[in-house]
């Protein structure tokens, strides 16, 4: 069942009951922000990264939420390749066994795809969490594909919008992340 959406893109044009839509909408924005550069406790009170997603701004502009960023952040994804690689070193020297160490290219495609598949997560639950507010949500999202449904993602590739190869990556990314 759709849920009535509630969206403003001027000041003062709200109705009573929606006087709060654009602080809404800002503190929304904040969440999704927070969420996509996610970290959660570790086991030795170290945090442990979710996403290499760098987030340089968030607001709410035009009844809108804005999160501007970036999958795979350069300097995150370089940390993160380095620990991951003295991790396996030391575990490889610890139990004797010979485990390959990640290539950039490589780890860095496993990057890509898992930021895509966390942002995408962040983002559906923020319209999970605020339904009536999703068309300000998705509006101008930064990866609006990242968001799409299977049958859209066809009709992109029907319209030529989007490559073929690119609706097939953005297919699997879907399937994976739900």
């Amino acid at each position: 069942m759709a849920v009535e959406q509630i969206f403003y893109n001027m000041w003062g044009k709200q109705k009573p009951e929606h006087a709060s839509y654009f602080s809404d909408i800002e503190a929304i924005a904040e969440w999704i922000a927070w969420g996509l550069e996610a970290q959660c406790s570790g086991w030795r009170d170290s945090p442990t990264q979710m996403s290499t997603i760098a987030v340089n701004q968030h607001k709410e502009k035009y009844g809108t939420v804005r999160v501007y960023c970036s999958l795979s952040a350069h300097n995150k994804v370089q940390k993160l390749w380095a620990a991951e690689r003295r991790a396996i070193r030391s575990r490889n020297k610890r139990d004797g066994t010979d485990f390959p160490l990640p290539e950039k290219e490589e780890f860095l495609k496993k990057r890509d795809r898992e930021d895509a598949k966390w942002y995408r997560y962040v983002y559906r639950k923020a319209t999970a969490c605020w339904p009536h507010y999703e068309r300000a949500i998705t509006a101008a999202a930064e990866y609006p594909h990242l968001l799409m449904t299977e049958e859209q993602v066809y009709e992109q590739v029907v319209k030529r919008a989007i490559s073929k190869l690119e609706g097939e990556r953005i297919l699997s990314i879907i399937k994976e992340a739900g």
